[in-house]
């Protein structure tokens, strides 16, 4: 609701209209009022991928088909970059806007790798926190392990030579070239951990996103630099990080036993 009224609010100064009536605390009031009226909606949880997940997933994607490299390119670019499913996906009607596909989606000249191969820079040219479509450019480091997203971008661009540097940055199949879906992506995702044992759970979209913020928590990165990594401007990432049950009793008997401390 406060979205909407911020989008009028925004409407009415671009018309020069006087907006005082927003700060009128009589409007949160009765904003606090629907809130105590209507129940929270149900939150869906998402299984989200950590990194010893996406590397299992990453070793069953060994064999140098197309498809397994992009799809390596693709998951490891996601882990890394905290990206939302949208930002790396697009539909098949998607790719009948021409020139105008690189403004709200990847292409190949997204990607900038450095001449060492230490680090490689991704412009997003449309995202939810960038309404304007100024861009943002993401800094990824390499790992120089099986889960490094430079690697598996530079083997990706090595194959990819055969495309315009306008395409897409991602495609199903080197010749078809069919979109790179959220549905597809969805689909691999859910197949290929059923296969590597990782349980059929509750894949989706979210997992790339929301397993970025949940392993950066537990190998101790603040909750300043995930809000940052994540580009989360509010308090939100806090709903990504997901605690397993076992640490949630490891927590709660860290808890009990903890000695107080007096000053």
């Amino acid at each position: 609701m406060k979205l909407y009224l911020t989008g009028i609010k925004s409407y009415q100064l671009d018309l020069g209209i006087d907006c005082s009536a927003f700060s009128d605390p009589r409007l949160e009031r009765t904003i606090q009022g629907i809130k105590r009226d209507h129940n929270e909606p149900e939150r869906r949880f998402r299984t989200p991928l950590i990194r010893p997940h996406l590397l299992s997933i990453l070793h069953h994607l060994q064999a140098p088909s197309y498809d397994n490299i992009v799809l390596r390119a693709a998951f490891t670019l996601a882990f890394a970059g905290f990206l939302r499913v949208g930002e790396f996906t697009y539909r098949e009607a998607d790719t009948e806007l021409g020139n105008s596909f690189p403004r709200w989606f990847l292409t190949k000249k997204s990607i900038q790798v450095a001449g060492d191969g230490a680090h490689m820079e991704l412009t997003i040219p449309a995202s939810k926190t960038d309404p304007f479509r100024k861009g943002i450019m993401l800094t990824i480091a390499a790992t120089l392990d099986e889960g490094c997203p430079v690697q598996a971008m530079k083997q990706l661009q090595a194959t990819d030579t055969h495309r315009s540097a306008h395409a897409p940055l991602f495609c199903i199949g080197k010749h078809k070239q069919q979109a790179f879906t959220r549905e597809y992506v969805v689909q691999r995702l859910q197949y290929l951990a059923t296969i590597v044992g990782l349980g059929q759970g509750r894949w989706n979209g979210h997992s790339f996103r929301r397993g970025a913020a949940t392993w950066a928590a537990q190998v101790g990165i603040t909750e300043a630099e995930i809000q940052t990594l994540g580009r989360w401007r509010s308090d939100a990432y806090k709903v990504y990080i997901e605690y397993t049950s076992e640490e949630r009793i490891a927590l709660s008997r860290r808890f009990q036993y903890h000695r107080a401390t007096r000053s």
